[in-house]
């Protein structure tokens, strides 16, 4: 949400710090992994944005086929963006293990248990998924995929989730996070 809202000079800081943290391998690695797989989401933003905002032709010898330049900026930033939260998502990939990564999202959702929200389901459930997506076969074509039927070594039969302690340093992280994005929100 931070870098949602952030102002052109607060992005511009953390473009700095992502390109910071792409220095090192694993970051790196997940990184371009992540960007490749979400180049033509990135591609239809900034086309979209390019055509369907209103503003001066960039080429206006071809009418109505021409992208505008208010749209390209707008478009351009809004991938940026999304490349910024990206490289985030490295960082916190290189570095947490899968089962850690989902106790914690596990652990953040306890909140949301007020509202009903089975969080154990969700565990098991993105546990799942993950296990899956890791050692899904890779077919030659994407409709081979669709015509491979599952079979029952791919699904494991329990899931187990190990709990970690709660430390002061997780308080005071998730602490730091609020009192960032409130700093983003209220500037």
């Amino acid at each position: 949400m931070a870098v949602e809202r952030a102002a052109l000079p607060l992005l511009t800081f953390l473009a700095v710090a992502t390109a910071t943290a792409f220095l090192f391998a694993p970051v790196r690695h997940e990184g371009w992994r992540l960007l490749r797989r979400t180049r033509w989401l990135m591609a239809v933003l900034l086309l979209t944005y390019a055509y369907v905002l209103p503003g001066t032709l960039l080429w206006p010898v071809l009418g109505w086929a021409s992208p505008g330049v208010e749209g390209l900026q707008q478009g351009m930033l809004r991938a940026g963006r999304l490349a910024l939260m990206l490289a985030g998502l490295a960082v916190l990939l290189a570095y947490t293990s899968r089962p850690r990564l989902i106790y914690g999202l596990y652990a953040l959702a306890c909140p949301l248990t007020w509202l009903g929200f089975d969080r154990r389901a969700f565990a098991v459930r993105l546990g799942l998924t993950l296990d899956y997506v890791e050692h899904a076969p890779q077919p030659v074509r994407w409709l081979d995929a669709l015509r491979v039927p599952l079979s029952d070594e791919a699904t494991p039969a329990t899931y187990t989730l190990h709990t970690e302690r709660w430390q002061g340093r997780d308080s005071a992280v998730i602490l730091a996070g609020l009192l960032g994005i409130m700093l983003v929100v209220l500037t």
